[in-house]
C-alpha cells in the first residue's frame, strides 16, 4: 500500500471517530447538530472509500453525497452559533 493510500485509510478511520462521536453528542447531549455532524462525516466516508476503490460509486453520485456532506456541515455549524 502506498502512503497517500496509508494516509487516505487513516482519514477514514478518523473520519468513522467522528462519527461516532458526533452520534454520541447527538444522544448524550441532545444536540442536533451531532446528527448534522455525523452525516457529514459518514459521507466523507463513503467518498472517500469510493476514491480507494473500495466502494465503486458513480461520479454524479459522488459530486451529490459531498454536496450533502457539505450543507449538513453548514447547518451544524449554524445550530451551534444558535447555540452558545
Amino acid at each position: 500500500m502506498s502512503i497517500p493510500d496509508v494516509v487516505q485509510f487513516s482519514s477514514v478511520l478518523i473520519e468513522i471517530v467522528i462519527a461516532i462521536v458526533a452520534i454520541v453528542i447527538a444522544t448524550k447531549k441532545q444536540k442536533t447538530y451531532g446528527w448534522l455532524i455525523a452525516l457529514t462525516f459518514a459521507l466523507y466516508v463513503l467518498f472517500d472509500l469510493s476514491r480507494l476503490g473500495a466502494l465503486p460509486l458513480a461520479a454524479d453520485l459522488i459530486s451529490g453525497l459531498f454536496l450533502i456532506a457539505s450543507l449538513s456541515m453548514l447547518g451544524a455549524i449554524w445550530l451551534m452559533y444558535r447555540d452558545g
